[in-house]
């Protein structure tokens, strides 16, 4: 396997990099730099209910840049219903029908249940399956079915009959098969971003071809993906938070996608009155130093992320709440102690999240 990394990859893995940073230098502007900060703000602005400021927010970042993110329409076109203004309401809810999210999914979603019983809404879903056509004449759907492959592919031996252990050879030269195939669409089309590829139906943070990237890890010696993520989340071509999941699952990055863990005990009792043990009907967060933090910080502003302390109000938001859309893969780890012992072993290095 690292014989076929080494050489049958390392060609094709330069040509990847010289055409992805072709297609940097061609891009403009750096979403890292003129669209994730207001993002980032526009988003604290909804934790705090401080739709007015969001909006406006979230209408400097959709001019900065020729292709906004769908999440962000949605969240934005909800905070816009809250505000009373359904000129941008609508604007909104178009752009997400023309990036291909589902008329059903939409109706689904309690931030636009409000609306549907108005004749805006009524003209809305007349219109929606022109909104739909434009969709597929204008992404790659030929491209998104090559790339939905790449996950069939994988996920075939899984399920088959003695799984992982019974095919793992076989399984490990699919997976190879996949990166080439990746990096070769990638050469050719540039990260497969929402422009490239749509959406889908529903608000997919990170497309099923993801799983290919997500194989490679470092304990197995893959293929690192890290300049080509990040140069992705540059180019607008995928979000921040997606890359820095990506980055952790392969082992290349350490941006604390993790934010929140919660621990049960097992025997509730056995832990109920051991004051050793920290308030375990509370979120916790890992303990690190004031230097840890800012080193973490500072990367992940590179990467157009919020600070941590952001981070962590927002994953607690998108706790309470079921109108927007902040969905932070792998932000909230939940384990059972199954024991006093294991409870202490797991919050050694965790410390209770107070009010931030």
């Amino acid at each position: 396997m690292r014989h076929f990394f080494s050489r049958g990859l390392h060609r094709l893995s330069l040509l990847v990099l010289f055409f992805f940073g072709f297609f940097t230098a061609l891009a403009s502007p750096d979403y890292t730099e003129v669209y994730h900060p207001h993002i980032n703000r526009a988003e604290l602005a909804l934790a705090q209910k401080n739709y007015e400021t969001a909006l406006d927010l979230y209408q400097q970042a959709f001019a900065a840049v020729p292709s906004p993110f769908a999440k962000d329409y949605f969240n934005a076109a909800v905070c816009a219903t809250h505000e009373g203004n359904e000129k941008l309401t609508y604007a909104y809810l178009e752009k997400l029908a023309l990036k291909g999210v589902d008329l059903e999914y939409l109706k689904k979603q309690r931030g636009f249940k409000p609306l549907q019983e108005s004749k805006k809404w009524r003209k809305f879903e007349r219109k929606y399956p022109r909104y739909r056509k434009n969709y597929r004449q204008h992404v790659n759907l030929d491209l998104r079915a090559d790339l939905d492959e790449l996950y069939a592919r994988d996920q075939y031996f899984r399920q088959a009959k003695g799984g992982l252990r019974a095919h793992i050879d076989t399984l490990r030269k699919i997976e190879a098969a996949n990166v080439g195939v990746l990096l070769r669409a990638i050469e050719k089309h540039g990260y497969p971003g929402e422009n490239q590829i749509g959406v889908g139906d529903t608000l997919e943070l990170l497309p099923r071809f993801a799983i290919v990237i997500e194989r490679q890890t470092r304990f197995m010696d893959g293929y690192d993906f890290t300049k080509i993520l990040q140069e992705a989340v540059q180019q607008g071509r995928l979000a921040p938070h997606a890359a820095a999941y990506l980055m952790e699952k392969q082992g290349f990055g350490d941006y604390k996608t993790r934010a929140l863990v919660k621990i049960s005990c097992g025997k509730p009792k056995d832990c109920e009155n051991d004051k050793r043990l920290p308030d375990l009907s509370k979120f916790m967060k890992e303990k690190l130093s004031e230097t840890q933090e800012e080193n973490i910080n500072e990367q992940r502003l590179d990467l157009g992320l919020e600070s941590l302390k952001d981070y962590r109000r927002k994953v607690l938001f998108s706790l309470t709440q079921q109108e927007f859309n902040f969905n932070y893969p792998g932000a909230v780890a939940y384990y059972i102690a199954p024991s006093n012992e294991a409870a202490h072993v797991l919050t050694e290095r965790l410390e209770t999240i107070e009010e931030l």
